[in-house]
């Protein structure tokens, strides 16, 4: 089960660390969607085989600014493999999948399973801004990292979420094997500071 965050001033967040991905009330992952395309992109051509092993990080975040308010979810899978490169893919949906109703953000927005086209480029940008510290493409070594599970709202969220939320996701993702970096802005920062 997804451990919940307070992230203060009625902001939430749920984090799922090697477990399944399951709402409350839903008997299965409600963040599964069709693949309209996947985006591609090689993060080291030269990638050692890494005793890193598998590893998913879901995390979902509702942060209420006043009269509005900021929503995402962002789910990724990291699989090791011989390959001698490390690949980040993106599984795009359409914006128009069906709707999550036991979200964090459910009675303030119509929450939808998938990562849109419009959060796709932010989703490659922030994971790609992790991956490219130095030595964290080394942890993983050789494999793919693939985000394929997210929900997004139809008013809460933006492209800057979601490239902060990919970019914690990764965090989340090898922080057992360096030091956290805090250098991220709110809510990102109480995320990681409570997620472990």
């Amino acid at each position: 089960m997804s451990k919940v965050l307070d992230l203060g001033f009625s902001g939430k967040a749920r984090i799922w660390n090697n477990e399944g991905f399951y709402f409350p009330g839903y008997s299965q992952s409600p963040v599964f969607y069709p693949v309209l395309e996947e985006r591609i992109e090689v993060i080291d051509e030269n990638a050692n085989i890494s005793s890193f092993s598998a590893k998913e990080v879901m995390i979902e975040i509702l942060v209420p600014l006043g009269a509005r308010f900021l929503y995402g979810c962002l789910g990724a899978m990291f699989s090791p493999n011989d390959s001698g490169k490390l690949l980040l893919k993106v599984a795009v949906s359409t914006d128009v999948e069906r709707e999550v109703k036991s979200s964090l953000a459910s009675s303030l927005d119509t929450v939808r399973v998938g990562i849109p086209e419009e959060y796709a480029n932010s989703v490659l940008e922030g994971s790609k801004s992790k991956l490219q510290e130095p030595g964290i493409s080394k942890i993983l070594g050789s494999g793919e990292i693939a985000f394929k599970w997210g929900t997004f709202g139809e008013i809460g969220s933006s492209r800057a979420f979601f490239r902060d939320l990919a970019y914690t996701v990764i965090e989340v993702m090898v922080r057992d094997k360096v030091t956290a970096n805090y250098n991220i802005n709110p809510p990102f920062k109480k995320v990681l500071e409570q997620s472990f």
